[in-house]
């Protein structure tokens, strides 16, 4: 065995950084695939050396079989530092779209591994040592470090071109977020000239031989993963809380938002019950439920609209609303989602039940509502369509006197939980108070205060939401948990201009700041165009010229000329 102090000091330092390296990795796999990936390479990169040392060390000599356990691990390591960079950058898509070629060298020298192994244990039967001792310490060797240069270069490219597409960031936000990885980038690069150099070296000196000339390099190599390893996760920790932190504020900001939109609508206490659960995921749908009706004065138009959303929604198998016949004494079937929906708006065999009877005749009677755990054991229960476990009916009361009943059933036994029972109460108020406005003119305006508003700005001036070019209608009004009907009479009254028009407000606006600012003077005014959420040149002039008067090159000659 060929151990001596430097080896021995290098092979304990590899170990220890594989080790914390995997404990990290175990300890911070739910933060995703940044850290994921950033552990990886510690653990992979490490295990190259410690590969090579047990070959130092003349184990395989002694011990054969462990040669079983060596992979190409330095075909795997820059792999999983692109894909580092690439998911720290938010560039993940560029990783994804490209790794079946970045894996393509460890697949291709794992197999030859595997052949080379198995001719080992058959004493050389198809490849001569000779051979062998070729591919292992040159073909090997200087493909993995070719492999290694070529992706530091590609990361470099990735890190400008991120810097070129900005995103959310500013201009300094940016600069700052990436230096630090681009001198990581510079010190991998340095390294892999310094391994080029070594192996040139034996080239140039033939009576160099084994692995005594890599020991200074190892060394160095050592150093950097320590100091990285450390300084590496406390960043990415930093950076994890800052981004958990800004997220945080501006869903606290968001769900301020909504609740005050839903302060006309709902008393205190029934408020209180929205804050029992799930608060952000209840006040989205009531928010949804609360703009989608408010175009609507019908009563079919009314009872459809709830029925479809409350499917859609809550992912429930069946829901019907029922409208009480008073002369009748009757509950008639008016609206269904689920086996009952006949499509067209049209109920599939309805049924009437009589006022007392059945779970929901009961609700309708007592004007309280019923969550029945098993049906099986409540002999009210009045099958429809198909017989299911569970059922939760909530009545719908308007001045005091029941007019419906909302009721939905699912097979699932115990299905329906506190939750279910909080939102089926505040959808039937939100029936209720649409059902008693139906026929009543302008009884609900679109005012200056409007809080769905005040979120839209919030997102476009804080979270520069315009900033994504495939930002539309469809896609706002999901972030705000708004129908897109509502969404977009509400920008039209409010902006006195059209959702497009109003977006695109927000990108000139951005354009214009990038334009007669010197750390973008070396951007084209396509770049900047661009990264201020505009898709296409035309469509960025033309909402320029309509904004400000002049074009996008006039208004920068113009912003230079001032300065």
């Amino acid at each position: 065995m060929k151990v001596n102090p430097y080896n021995t000091v290098i092979f304990i330092g590899c170990l220890v950084l594989v080790i914390l390296a995997l404990w990290r990795l175990v300890k911070h796999w739910k933060k995703g695939k940044t850290f994921r990936y950033f552990y990886g390479f510690f653990i992979t990169a490490n295990l190259v050396i410690i590969q090579v040392l047990l070959m130092d060390f003349g184990l395989h000599k002694q011990y054969p079989w462990i040669l079983v356990l060596f992979i190409p691990f330095q075909y795997l390591s820059p792999v999983y530092f692109t894909a580092f960079i690439c998911y720290y950058l938010k560039k993940e898509e560029i990783y994804k779209r490209n790794r079946i070629y970045l894996f393509f060298p460890f697949i291709g020298f794992f197999a030859l591994y595997t052949i080379l192994k198995i001719n080992i244990f058959l004493d050389y039967a198809w490849i001569s040592k000779e051979i062998f001792t070729i591919i292992h310490t040159e073909i090997d060797e200087n493909s993995a470090v070719t492999f290694s240069i070529v992706l530091s270069i590609c990361n470099l490219v990735i890190i400008r071109k991120y810097e070129h597409a900005i995103g959310k960031l500013s201009f300094t936000e940016v600069k700052k977020k990436t230096q630090w990885i681009k001198t990581i980038v510079a010190v991998f690069i340095t390294f892999n000239v310094i391994w080029l150099l070594t192996i040139i070296l034996f080239f140039i000196r033939e009576d160099i031989s084994g692995h005594f000339p890599y020991y200074p390099y190892w060394i160095m190599y050592m150093v950097f993963y320590f100091t990285f390893l450390f300084l590496g996760s406390k960043h990415l920790n930093d950076v994890s809380m800052k981004n958990k932190t800004e997220e945080e504020e501006v869903q606290k900001a968001i769900q301020n938002f909504r609740m005050s939109g839903l302060n006309h609508m709902f008393s205190e206490e029934e408020l209180e019950l929205i804050h029992y659960d799930k608060p952000s995921q209840i006040t989205g749908i009531l928010s949804y439920f609360s703009t989608s009706l408010f175009d609507k004065n019908k009563l079919e138009d009314v009872l459809w609209d709830i029925v479809e959303n409350c499917i859609s929604y809550l992912q429930l198998e069946d829901c019907v609303i029922y409208i009480l016949d008073v002369s009748k004494k009757v509950l008639i079937q008016k609206a269904a989602y689920g086996n009952k929906d006949g499509g067209g708006r049209s109920i599939l065999s309805p049924i009437e039940i009589s006022l007392g009877e059945g779970i929901v005749g009961q609700v309708a009677l007592s004007g309280a509502y019923e969550c029945v755990y098993n049906v099986t054991y409540d002999n009210r229960y009045v099958v429809d369509d198909i017989y299911r476990r569970s059922e939760l009916a909530v009545p719908i009361i308007v001045d005091d006197k029941v007019v419906g009943v909302l009721d939905s059933e699912h097979s699932q036994e115990g299905f329906f939980n506190e939750n279910h029972i909080i939102l089926f109460q505040l959808i039937a108020k939100l029936t209720s108070k649409k059902l008693a406005q139906i026929n009543v003119k302008n009884t609900t305006n679109i005012t200056d205060d409007n809080m769905y508003f005040k979120e839209l700005n919030f997102l476009m001036k804080e979270a520069k939401i315009y900033r994504d070019a495939s930002l539309g209608l469809e896609g706002i009004s999901k972030m705000l948990k708004i129908s897109s009907n509502y969404l977009s009479q509400m920008v039209n009254k409010l902006s006195g201009a059209n959702f497009s028009d109003y977006v695109n407000s927000f990108r000139v606006e951005d354009a214009k700041s990038k334009l007669k600012d010197p750390n973008f003077a070396n951007y084209t005014v396509l770049a900047i165009a661009l990264e201020s959420g505009f898709n296409s040149k035309s469509t960025f002039y033309n909402a320029f010229k309509k904004h400000t008067g002049i074009s996008p090159n006039e208004y920068r000659e113009t912003s230079l000329e001032l300065k």
